[in-house]
């Protein structure tokens, strides 16, 4: 009951208050109504309008709250560059409330995603309202007309060595392009320039021209310049690394050089599943940058619902094997992608063509030899009366013996004779291959020569990699085979060295040499004649035997020399980098020459008893502490 009573008195209260607020002298007072039309601009308009490029005109709603009268009332706009313009005024019909403003603009000239800041405002104040907008602002441009199609991958495995997924998208009025995240802006320090938010690509058709460079191939990929964000600065050099097509660059700008930038890849609906950048990274404004543009799996991107299939191979012919039954078989190191497990393989002459040879193995019109892809190491058979300059054709077929791959690897074999190798004496020999790739400086030392009497001109080697080579130590090679290395000199302005196990092995995995011209004649990419006239092949002088000697920029102002390839297991790296291959024959051993490689063999020795039984360090830690240079660089890791 009391709680009643008090209610009851704070109602009487308010009550009492606010009749004596209704009888001040502060009495309320209505707004008053506009006699005009009360033009203006509803609050409700976007503060941003989509355009597009393929028209030039688009409308904004004036209102008007009295509408019984036709009326023109003055308007004015202003805009980001005087992009766009509208007439000076709008008219109202008699009984509309709302009237079409047209804007007008260049569609030609419109960028997509370059929003411009508009404002279009009553510019006649006898029809505006206190009650309303007399102005609107908002910005206008065209959208990207891309749709994202999901999440993939991009894995870079040269500067950074990153994975992570990204966002890809499609434009839906060119199917050819794609925007792919800008995974370096996720991974890499952002210490420079602004990276870009995509990486734009476009599928490259034969028949179309780039940068003046006619497309042929199928599978090419074109890319815009994008900022990585990623600051580079070595004291020389300064400035944001951007990736590059080369096309950019004018001596680049071939389409041999777009190869490596290609789909890898293809889904069942002929879109791409996989694609391969191989970008020049250029360190911007500083001018310089590192010649990528000539390698595989740079930068890979998967797309989404992707599952790459790896049906790749690699081979290397490395010597020849005998069984008891005498016959005679080619052995080669071998690497095989996951699903590459349907394989065949036939020894022909090297001036077979590879692919009719790989057609006839398809097709079974040629039986070959079925390859076990578990082994790293395989033998092909060599027909009865094959002989001279041979090649191994590997095929690489899907389930249904479809071609996914063909690889080839010369060799030489000289058949039917008991001996044809004849000792010729004592040479001097310059190596390098090794040493160099393991930050050495070349050495030289004696080894015994043979002429092949069937062919002359063409020599070897006889085990110059087993204990006589004086940076190794025991156990370091295999004591078990004979590792010759053949020179192949018949032509003296076209020397070369095929591929050729050594025997060593320093951890790395089986050592193979190869010379640059015999590294391209054994791939099938190129013939004597044309390797000879460019430059490849090394050269037969009085009785001394050189290498070419070739240069790779490496971005930072150094230059690589190198004049062949040094295989460790199944990576490849430049060899010869201090450009000091040479073999000196026995005819032109002259006493000086031939004291002097005694006494560096001496020097070394003297050094590896100091250094490796002294102090306790192995042979190869001198290699580095004697030389102050650092062993295997992956910067100077070869595509295969």
């Amino acid at each position: 009951m009391k709680k009643n009573i008090y209610s009851l008195f704070l109602a009487v209260i308010a009550l009492a208050a606010f009749t004596a607020c209704s009888d001040s002298d502060n009495d309320y007072q209505w707004a008053s109504v506009p006699g005009n039309a009360q033009v203006y601009f509803s609050s409700d308009l976007p503060s941003k309008q989509n355009i597009s490029n393929k028209k030039n005109s688009f409308t904004v709603p004036v209102n008007r709250v009295k509408t019984a009268d036709a009326i023109t009332v003055g308007v004015s706009i202003t805009s980001d560059d005087n992009f766009f313009t509208a007439p000076s005024s709008v008219s109202f019909n008699a009984g509309e409330a709302t009237a079409n403003l047209t804007i007008s603009y260049d569609g030609s000239a419109l960028e997509y995603d370059d929003y411009k800041s508009v404002t279009v405002s009553i510019s006649d104040e006898s029809y505006t309202t206190p009650y309303g907008a007399s102005s609107y602002t908002f910005k206008a441009g065209a959208p990207s007309p891309f749709k994202s199609i999901g999440k993939g991958t991009m894995v870079e495995d040269y500067l950074w060595g990153f994975s992570t997924p990204v966002e890809i998208l499609q434009n839906e009025e060119n199917p050819y392009i794609y925007r792919v995240q800008n995974g370096y802006a996720l991974k890499v320090p952002q210490d420079g320039d602004d990276p870009s938010e995509y990486i734009e690509i476009t599928l490259l058709q034969p028949g179309e021209t780039i940068y003046d460079v006619p497309i042929t191939m199928e599978g090419l990929v074109y890319f815009s310049p994008t900022s990585t964000g990623n600051y580079y600065d070595d004291g020389t050099y300064a400035g944001t690394i951007w990736l590059y097509h080369p096309a950019h660059f004018g001596k680049l700008a071939t389409e041999d050089n777009f190869y490596y930038s290609r789909v890898l890849g293809y889904k069942e609906d002929g879109t791409p599943g996989q694609i391969q950048l191989a970008p020049r990274y250029h360190i911007v404004p500083a001018g310089v940058g590192y010649s990528s543009y000539n390698k595989d799996d740079v930068c890979v991107i998967t797309f989404p619902g992707f599952v790459p299939k790896d049906y790749s191979a690699d081979i290397a012919a490395n010597g020849i094997f005998t069984d008891f039954a005498g016959n005679v078989y080619a052995s080669a190191i071998a690497e095989f992608g996951a699903d590459a497990t349907n394989v065949k393989a036939v020894v022909v002459p090297v001036d077979a063509d590879p692919d009719a040879v790989a057609d006839a193995l398809a097709s079974g019109d040629i039986e070959g030899e079925v390859i076990d892809t578990n082994s790293s190491t395989i033998e092909v058979p060599i027909e009865e009366g094959l002989s001279g300059k041979l090649m191994i054709v590997l095929v690489v077929l899907d389930e249904a013996n479809a071609i996914k791959g063909t690889y080839v690897s010369a060799f030489e074999y000289y058949g039917g004779s008991s001996n044809p190798w004849q000792s010729i004496g004592i040479g001097l020999y310059t190596e390098d291959f090794i040493s160099s790739v393991y930050g050495v400086e070349a050495v030289q030392y004696e080894v015994e020569i043979e002429e092949n009497i069937e062919h002359p001109g063409l020599y070897r080697m006889v085990n110059p990699y087993d204990g006589k080579y004086p940076y190794n130590e025991e156990g370091d090679w295999d004591e078990t085979g004979t590792y010759n290395i053949e020179v192949n000199a018949e032509d003296p302005e076209g020397v070369y060295i095929n591929q050729q196990a050594t025997g060593v092995n320093w951890g790395d995995g089986p050592i193979s040499i190869v010379s640059w011209g015999g590294y391209y004649l054994g791939s099938g990419s190129a013939s004597f004649e044309e390797l000879k006239e460019e430059g490849y092949l090394g050269t037969l002088k009085d009785g001394i035997i050189t290498l070419p000697v070739f240069e790779l920029e490496l971005g930072d102002g150094d230059i690589l020399y190198y004049q062949g390839l040094t295989i460790l297991g199944s990576s490849g790296y430049y060899g010869c980098q201090n450009g000091a291959f040479e073999l000196v024959l026995p005819e032109a051993m002259a006493d000086g020459a031939r004291a002097k490689a005694r006494a560096n063999a001496k020097a070394r020795s003297f050094a590896k008893r100091l250094y490796g039984n002294n102090k306790g360090f192995s042979m190869k830690q001198v290699r580095i502490l004697s030389n102050k240079k650092a062993p295997l660089s992956k910067a100077l890791t070869i595509a295969k």
